[in-house]
């Protein structure tokens, strides 16, 4: 009978493409993950694998297994969903990944109840934003991941993971205090900041892409992006002092900081939604169903406090991409 855990070798191997890669990801060295293929190898009696240059290639009955791998994977996943879900007990570790705001605004309220309410289950919080998280999600690395999506950036959906908008909010632009064109509180238009220095996220975070649509988009013009970091604190310290401009979403609360203005956008408006991510059936898993209860509440809540924040998801429109 093959063996499920050199099978997700393999299937690690197809969607990674490494040996190093599916090493970082499992927690092995390289050589035990090629422990495991030759062992993979010679229980199915056919050549899984081949050498090309210095890199391991799935030969034709790799990707094949490679497929039925994928499938049996899913399977297991889903029988031991099953039998938890009818044992009740909410237990174990439910693995989360979210973006700074999420994180602070919505699940870690949730916390001390769930604490309170269920000690043998454990919350586990990374504060990460990368391209390939729905993909970790998707190889059961992580149980609850937490996105943001922008007015312009709609995230494609996948059918084997579910999606649930919690809050959406506006995006405004900080100036430093006293800043000529923040003087009237009113409205700015995104054409009168053509020649203003930036600051903004990293290259290829969504923060960074939706700077650039939105100037090129609603003020005819390409930002003169000085700073970049994906710390929001570091951004307001660039606005205050570095005497950049920033596009931040509302529960930054940029207003509460030391030497920063907020004004909204006069052209358009433009909204970041906050998106709750599961694999499809994970639900049926006690403590996941749970935390995602417990984030749902916390949801209701934040739009409740804060005016600007909005209960749910975007339209099918915003999904389309239209």
């Amino acid at each position: 009978m093959l063996d499920l855990g050199r099978l997700r070798v393999l299937r690690e191997l197809k969607m990674r493409g490494t040996v190093s890669a599916v090493a970082e990801a499992l927690g092995y060295s390289p050589s035990a993950v090629s422990q495991q293929l030759a062992q993979l190898q010679r229980e199915v009696g056919v050549a899984l694998v081949e050498r090309v240059g210095r890199r391991l290639r799935l030969t034709e009955a790799g990707e094949v297994l490679a497929e039925h791998a994928e499938a049996l994977l899913a399977q297991a996943q889903r029988a031991e969903e099953s039998t938890l879900a009818a044992s009740g007990r909410v237990a174990g570790v439910v693995k989360v990944v979210g973006f700074q705001t999420a994180l602070l605004h919505v699940l870690v309220p949730t916390l001390p109840d769930l604490a309170d309410a269920y000690p043998e289950m454990v919350v586990e919080v990374l504060d990460e934003e990368f391209h390939r998280i729905l993909q970790a999600l998707v190889l059961q690395e992580i149980d609850v991941v937490l996105t943001d999506e922008y007015t312009y950036l709609p995230r494609a959906r996948r059918p084997e993971l579910a999606s649930e908008g919690l809050v959406s909010e506006p995006m405004r632009i900080a100036f430093p205090e006293g800043h000529p064109l923040a003087a009237t509180g009113a409205p700015v238009a995104m054409a009168d900041l053509a020649d203003l220095p930036w600051a903004t996220g990293h290259i290829g975070t969504n923060h960074s892409d939706l700077l650039e649509r939105t100037c090129v988009g609603l003020g005819g013009f390409r930002p003169k992006v000085r700073y970049r970091s994906n710390d929001l604190m570091a951004i307001f310290a660039l606005v205050a002092r570095g005497g950049a401009v920033a596009m931040i979403p509302d529960l930054a609360m940029a207003e509460r900081e030391s030497g920063v203005v907020v004004r909204d956008i006069a052209d358009a408006e433009v909204r970041r939604w906050m998106v709750m991510w599961t694999r499809v059936g994970a639900d049926l898993r006690p403590s996941v169903r749970v935390l995602l209860e417990a984030l749902r509440r916390s949801a209701d809540a934040l739009a409740a406090s804060r005016p600007c924040v909005v209960r749910g998801g975007p339209g099918e429109e915003f999904l389309a991409g239209e």
